[in-house]
């Protein structure tokens, strides 16, 4: 099943929340948290992972919180989720690359490779200021294969 964690759901809203202030403000955690209707540690968890990826920092002190660390149009959805979640691999013949012993005659890898890359190359487009403006349009989804499927039976 292809799912969304919680943990990427909850960094999606944080990050969006943060990319909200158009002076980037720290905001702090007990606010965002209250805020997103998040636990507080699981937002502390959240956030430090961000922080390692280079995509929020923390201020410490009273008046400190959280901010982006680069402008809202610099931040794909992509990156998010890389960080949070690791790379996207479709399936687990994706990691095994050369080393599988059906790579040669593999039925499925490219369907799979397929539909990572266009997941992907969606997800690199789309970046937090398109969340925050959602005047602004958010590309569809690509669907380019890169191999002609014929699905008519003849």
């Amino acid at each position: 099943m292809f799912r969304v964690s919680r943990r990427l759901d909850y960094g999606l809203q944080l990050m969006t929340s943060l990319a909200s202030d158009p002076e980037n403000h720290s905001q702090p955690t007990a606010a965002l948290a209250t805020k997103l209707d998040m636990p507080l540690p699981f937002l502390h968890q959240i956030a430090h992972v961000l922080m390692q990826a280079g995509l929020i920092k923390a201020t410490p002190g009273q008046k400190g919180g959280l901010r982006l660390s680069q402008q809202p149009q610099e931040i794909s959805v992509l990156q998010i989720v890389v960080a949070l979640e690791g790379p996207i691999t479709l399936s687990p013949c994706q990691e095994c690359d050369e080393n599988c012993p059906r790579h040669q005659n593999c039925a499925t890898l490219i369907i799979w490779n397929d539909l990572q890359d266009n997941i992907s190359a969606h997800l690199s487009n789309i970046r937090l200021d398109m969340l925050v403006n959602k005047t602004q349009e958010i590309p569809a989804f690509p669907l380019v294969s890169q191999y002609p499927v014929n699905l008519s039976s003849k």
